[in-house]
């Protein structure tokens, strides 16, 4: 017998939409909100930064000789420029964010239609497994019914333990024929089910 692993679990449960379209929402607001702390405290690194640089320019004004000025601009530049490179990469990830849970419910709404005609075609087939046999079984009642309805025709009114032997026969042949049908109609059950 098959068993379901419980990785295949896992992904049927991924599949359905409304689970991508409930857990997008808290993802999407999740990475915004890491991103602006992120954002907020590049900013108040690049404040302090910015004191530090002028408190050494201030600094070593005192001295007689002082280092030129502009390699505090270059300092304060680099650090302003790897900065602005630390926000641009916070928004990417945001960016690529916002993409990958598009991606996710595009791919889960594709899952799910594949997994409903899937569904659908087993459903159709199952219908038409069975179906077949009924109709033989129907044949064969009718057959039956015929067959036995001639065969006490011969025998004429006179024949009175021989009709009840056609007779019971022909019950019997009947509830083997019903016995299948039932069986088949319990058989294709779970899969009719499983259409509504």
């Amino acid at each position: 017998m098959r068993t379901t692993s419980k990785s295949t679990k896992k992904a049927a449960a991924a599949v359905i939409p409304e689970f991508v379209d409930t857990l997008s929402p808290l993802v999407l607001n999740s990475v915004a909100q890491v991103a602006d702390l992120q954002k907020k405290t590049l900013d108040i690194a690049a404040e302090h930064t910015a004191e530090w640089i002028g408190g050494w320019k201030k600094a070593f004004s005192y001295f007689p000789v002082m280092p030129p000025a502009f390699i505090f601009d270059v300092a304060g530049q680099a650090v302003q420029t790897a900065i602005e490179t630390q926000k641009g990469a916070i928004d990417l990830v945001v960016e690529q964010t916002n993409a990958a849970t598009g991606i996710a419910k595009v791919r889960a709404e594709a899952y799910s239609k594949i997994a409903e005609g899937v569904t659908t075609t087993i459903q159709k087939s199952v219908e038409r497994s069975v179906e077949a046999p009924k109709k033989v079984l129907e044949f064969a009642s009718e057959q039956n019914k015929a067959v036995f309805e001639s065969t006490k025709k011969q025998f004429g009114a006179a024949a009175g333990p021989a009709t009840v032997i056609v007779d019971t026969f022909q019950r019997g042949a009947t509830a083997v024929i019903e016995a299948h049908k039932s069986f088949l109609n319990i058989a294709s059950q779970p899969f009719a089910t499983a259409k509504n």
